[in-house]
This record gives structure tokens, sequence and C-alpha cells, in this order.
């Protein structure tokens, strides 16, 4: 009676020992597609990373915004600290960044500021256009920044480049379709007040609206545009203007 205790005792443990090979045995059949997942995931990790910005004070932190403001992000900025802290080995900054450029560089300098590899958080973002025909495409910006930065060598890599491409840049919603043309400040000839006197292979002459005779060739500029085309054969000349935005062709002919 004894041994048959003993057996029965030990059938049970052989029980819930084959549940856990089971289990165990699941675990096993997936491990290489959990691994494979893993390295994916730790892959975009990667890719997406941020570092502490490589700097010991403020200043350091301003030279490290500005040289991501270079070239194709450039901008006029102006820069005023709100508050700092500095810890053991990191120090955290916030200031408020405000500056002019054009909107296609705005984009791209925010842009570095999100993807790129410094720990830098934007928040109160605000855009506006400029006013005038001479700011087209031109905006202003503020938006309020942080940042993190390393003061003792914590990283051994501070690359400032991001891993992943930036965003396409997209079309500026700030920028009107149709707007007020410039003054004719040049005194360029004004094809609409002006006549064709002669034509050649590739040039013309212009009587403008001055009355003064002018000499063009295919490409000189007019007021608003350029000849764009001369036509022996029918003795017309063709120019493009840009009226704010409206395309418009003008054929003068030789009569």
């Amino acid at each position: 009676m004894v041994e048959d205790a003993d057996i029965a005792h030990l059938d049970e443990k052989i029980s819930q020992k084959k549940e856990q090979l089971y289990e165990h045995q699941k675990v096993a059949n997936t491990y290489n597609n959990l691994v494979a997942q893993y390295q994916q995931v730790k892959d975009n990790v990667d890719k997406s990373a941020k570092l502490l910005v490589k700097a010991k004070n403020a200043d350091e932190v301003y030279s490290s915004l500005i040289s991501l403001g270079q070239e194709d992000a450039f901008t006029y900025m102006n820069f005023v600290a709100v508050d700092s802290a500095h810890y053991d080995q990191f120090g955290s900054l916030k200031f408020d960044v405000s500056g002019e450029g054009y909107y296609k560089n705005v984009n791209t300098f925010i842009n570095r500021l999100e993807y790129g590899r410094p720990l830098f958080k934007i928040k109160q973002m605000s855009i506006e256009p400029l006013a005038g025909i001479t700011n087209l495409g031109r905006v202003n910006y503020s938006f309020k920044l942080e940042s993190l930065f390393d003061r003792d060598g914590i990283f051994d890599d501070y690359s400032t480049k991001p891993r992943k491409e930036l965003p396409v840049f997209s079309y500026n919603s700030f920028y009107p379709l149709i707007h007020d043309v410039r003054e004719n400040e040049k005194n360029l000839p004004n094809v609409e007040e002006s006549t064709l006197v002669s034509i050649g292979a590739n040039f013309i002459s212009l009587r403008d609206q001055n009355g003064k005779i002018r000499y063009m060739y295919v490409g000189d500029e007019v007021y608003l545009g350029r000849l764009i085309r001369v036509d022996t054969s029918k003795n017309e000349a063709t120019f493009e203007l840009n009226k704010g935005g409206i395309i418009k062709y003008i054929t003068r002919v030789l009569r």
C-alpha cells in the first residue's frame, strides 16, 4: 500500500512536468519569430532614438540649435532663456525661439528639430505670413523649446543627422494664390502699353510706354515677365507675364 501511494504521487508529478514541458515547447517553437520581431522593433527604435544634446552650458545648446538652422533650414532667430536646471550628468534648458524666414526653410528647420538626434522638444508653435508684396513666401514663427543636454559625456554617439529621411516639404499654405504685383520700379517695358517696331531672328525692338525704343533678345526681362518667343514668319513676339499668380501670354504683331 505504501508503494501504491508513492506511485500515485510520482504519476501526479510526471503529469505536472509534462504540462510544463508542453508550455516550454510552445515558447521554444516561437523563439525564432520572437527574436526577429524584437530585432525589428529595436532597429526601429534605434532609427528614431534621441540623444542628449552634447553641451556643457546654455551657450553650447544655442550653438547646437544654430547648427541645425543652416543652409536650406536658415532663418533669422532669436533666443530668450526661460528656465534652466543642472544635475549631476545632464542639464535642462527651456527657452523661447522666434524668427523670420521663408516658409520652406522654417519647415525644414522644424523637421530637423523633430526628427534629428539631439533631444529638443517643441511646444506652443505659432506661424503667420508676413504682409506685403516683397515678403511673399516669408513667415514669422515662434515656439517654446525644451532641451536636455549631456554635461558629462554620457554617450559616445552625438550625430546630429537623422537616421531616417525627413518628411518631404509640403505646399506653403501661407502663400497666396493670387496677390498684388510689384510696381515697375526698374522702368521696364510694359508690354501691354508698348508696340512692336521691328523683328529679327531672335531679337526685337519695342516702343515702350514712355515712347522709348528698347532692343530686346529672347529671355530679356519686361515688366512682370519676359520675352519668350520670336516668330519671324508671322512677324510677332510673345511675352509671358505673371500678374500676381495669374500667368498671361501676350503676343505683339508687327504692322
